[in-house]
């Protein structure tokens, strides 16, 4: 009610205290105790501190000891691998589920030329896809390309900008990064030219020979950049034709995306025309976000990066263990078919987190500054199996024993509920008598799914990062 915000992970509302995650810890200045905020009792003259250095310092070992036995990942790892960061398992189950048009926009939003990069990214991804340990990894390049392709041909609107912010930006340089700044200019707003000495857009992908790249696809690409506003002068080199500082004093923000052009000059960003194209993207998008920061109005500042529990590499055995319950036996015996996008798909283990946004573990850490393995010489939990009713998941490795669908099942009177099992550091939350999770969620599973505090219970169709 006074605006202080305390940190829990396993307080509800309506639900009696748990004194589980201990993150909610304040420091009483009167008599030097440090107390659970969701227990103590308030009595009068006490003073509570709840955002000293000593207090945020405990609650991240707090939340540093939860995390050494979080065993799940935030992101997959085949989206770790690409570098432009692409939403993978999220664009492989729209295409599961025959929404290629949703696929399409999810490929578009990160690697800005996705029907290009489909015919000549090294597929960086596909190294990553923890798949290819149990057999052969996801056709993930094929299927953006397809997908991407078939937007092409549908004549598919270009994602939408924001409304006209009043800025002016360059870009110098029409290859693939210069491409990629660009097309991050305007999503925001910013009116952007592009200063090419060629004749055409595409840099050194112009160089490719049809069969490596068809360049009518280059060019419908290209061409959605002007559908979206984006200015071109070609057979302009900027530094020759046109002085920079003429373009720097025409522009709030100026980008230099070819490795011919540097320098130090203020306000410019440099984006580095890499030979692997994806990192050229990658690198272009990274300048024209630092570019945006510069010049947009105070409060669109940096944004901290999320923290992003791993689970690392898994050995064939962990595997095969890892993918119970998440593909259907049937899928996980299919081999490779990029032939055949919705199949493919379907083969997708789907190692990403389902509450990447809401979950309060994650947004904690990230606040407080938690590093991954901490305690680098604790054993880290064994790989478990999930478990499944329908469209409930409840996977073990993310549970941090909060004890608040215990408590849910208590109060709403389930017949069987969820209950801690075992003790100390191999307690874990299962349904008693080693029933399934039909016969403990009968009537509150909405309800425990939505008090988790973290991706260890949800609905296999929630999908939070959804465009």
């Amino acid at each position: 009610m006074a605006g202080i915000e305390v940190p829990t992970l396993c307080h509800a509302p309506g639900l009696r205290p748990q004194t589980s995650c201990m993150i909610c810890v304040v420091e009483e200045s009167n008599t030097g105790r440090t107390l659970p905020a969701c227990s103590a009792k308030a009595e009068e003259g006490m003073v509570v501190q709840t955002n000293t250095p000593s207090i945020r310092a405990a609650r991240l070992e707090i939340l540093q000891l939860l995390l050494s036995e979080h065993a799940g990942d935030c992101e997959a790892p085949c989206r770790r691998m690409c570098p432009a960061s692409m939403n993978i398992p999220l664009m492989l189950r729209s295409i599961a589920q025959g929404d290629t048009h949703t696929a399409a926009r999810i490929a578009a939003s990160a690697l800005v030329l996705p029907a290009t990069l489909g015919w000549v990214c090294n597929a960086p991804c596909q190294v990553g896809c923890r798949r290819a340990v149990h057999d052969e990894a996801i056709a993930i390049r094929d299927l953006h390309r397809q997908v991407a392709e078939e937007a092409l041909e549908q004549h598919a609107p270009p994602l939408p900008c924001a409304p006209d912010s009043g800025k002016q930006a360059a870009v110098i340089g029409a290859g693939p990064a210069g491409l990629a700044a660009a097309w991050v200019l305007r999503r925001y707003g910013h009116a952007c030219t592009v200063y090419e000495k060629a004749a055409q857009a595409g840099g050194s992908l112009r160089a490719l020979p049809e069969e490596r790249l068809p360049h009518a696809i280059l060019d419908a690409e290209i061409d959605i950049l002007r559908q979206m506003g984006v200015v071109f002068l070609y057979g302009c080199e900027v530094g020759l034709a046109r002085p920079l500082k003429d373009v720097l004093g025409q522009n709030d923000a100026v980008i230099v995306a070819c490795n011919e052009l540097a320098s130090k000059e203020d306000p410019l960003f440099l984006a580095k025309e890499e030979r692997m194209t994806i990192r050229a993207v990658a690198a272009g998008k990274k300048a024209a976000e630092e570019a945006h920061r510069a010049i947009a109005p105070k409060g669109a500042g940096a944004i901290d990066k999320p923290y992003d529990s791993s689970l690392g590499r898994l050995n064939a055995d962990q595997v095969a263990h890892y993918a119970i319950h998440r593909v259907d036996p049937a899928v996980l015996s299919r081999p490779s078919q990029p032939e055949h996008p919705r199949e493919e798909a379907e083969r997708c283990l789907h190692c990403d987190c389902h509450a990447p946004r809401s979950c309060k573990l994650r947004r904690y850490a990230t606040q407080y500054g938690a590093k991954p393995r901490a305690f680098r010489a604790a054993e880290r939990a064994p790989i478990q199996a999930i478990h499944r009713h329908g469209d409930i998941l409840f996977d073990p490795g993310k549970c941090i024993k909060c004890g608040l669908c215990v408590e849910i099942c208590r109060t709403q009177k389930e017949a069987l509920g969820l209950t801690f099992v075992g003790r100390g550091f191999n307690t874990q939350v299962k349904a008693p008598f080693n029933e399934s999770l039909e016969a403990a969620l009968m009537q509150c599973a909405r309800a425990c799914v939505d008090a988790c505090p973290t991706g260890a219970l949800v609905f296999s169709t929630q999908e939070e990062h959804k465009p």
